[in-house]
């Protein structure tokens, strides 16, 4: 499905329901991370879509929707807001939003901004702040993207993201080649502002149930820091798989969705 009405943006979206008919399920948003696109989910739909309604969207310039015009004003806040105006559109009041890495920090904006629109919050993989090294290496990352492509700056830092030794080769071999296929200068974009992301100002501000699904074994997000966040947010849970890489949402897609199935249904 296309629409052009999000802010005068072609944005692409997708919604699977396979509830049981006689039934009015709640609304999934799952909000994927930089450089992927709706795909991404393959392990989480057939899991949620039994339950709920579940929404995919390809955010601004990933996949198949329109990249933006020079200029675009690239924020958590910004992206928060055109995926409340997706919502306003399909007439969707709230929802229970799954995010991973990038799409989670959009979604504690979003939780932030409008606090009413959202009924639960999924973090996965989800950086609470880029410090030290990480966030030095980060700041390298525009430069190398223009040099080297999307596609190869993905394959020369796999281990950032996968375990080369331990992950299915396949699977790394077939994300390289989605990701390898978004606009070099939207990424670039992004990675200018990514490493001064930082949300734990925001975490304790926030009142909605949260769900923490985190990797131990992450260069990108350290544990630490999703124990961090998990002290920082009331009322909120974390589960961390102690020997994953930073792509739990894929290399552990399933057990995620039922952890985040358990929680939802928990919540009733």
């Amino acid at each position: 499905m296309l629409t052009g009405e999000i802010d005068g943006y072609l944005t692409y979206y997708e919604i699977d329901d396979f509830s049981d008919p006689w039934k009015e399920p709640e609304m999934v948003m799952l909000y994927h991370g930089l450089g992927r696109t709706v795909d991404v989910w393959y392990g989480w739909v057939p899991i949620l879509a039994r339950h709920y309604r579940v929404l995919r969207t390809d955010y601004r310039g990933h996949g198949r929707s329109a990249p933006p015009r020079p200029g675009y004003p690239w924020s958590l806040a910004t992206l928060a807001r055109e995926a409340k105006l997706l919502l306003d559109r399909l007439a969707v009041k709230r929802v229970h939003w799954a995010g991973e890495s990038l799409g989670g920090d959009v979604g504690i904006q979003f939780a932030i901004d409008y606090p009413d629109r959202i009924a639960s919050l999924t973090l996965c993989s989800t950086p609470y702040r880029y410090t030290g090294d990480v966030r030095a290496k980060a700041r390298t990352w525009p430069e190398q993207l223009r040099h080297m492509g999307v596609k190869e700056w993905y394959l020369q830092d796999t281990a950032l993201r996968f375990d080369p030794n331990k992950d299915d080769k396949q699977l790394m071999q077939w994300f390289v080649d989605l990701v390898g296929g978004t606009d070099p200068e939207v990424m670039q974009a992004i990675l200018r502002f990514l490493p001064d992301v930082d949300v734990s100002p925001l975490c304790p501000k926030m009142h909605v149930p949260t769900l923490i699904l985190h990797p131990g074994q992450s260069p990108i997000a350290p544990v630490e820091e999703a124990q961090a966040m998990h002290r920082a947010i009331p009322n909120s849970r974390l589960v961390v798989y102690d020997d994953a890489s930073h792509h739990i949402f894929l290399n552990r897609g399933e057990d995620c969705a039922r952890e985040m199935l358990r929680f939802l249904q928990e919540l009733r």
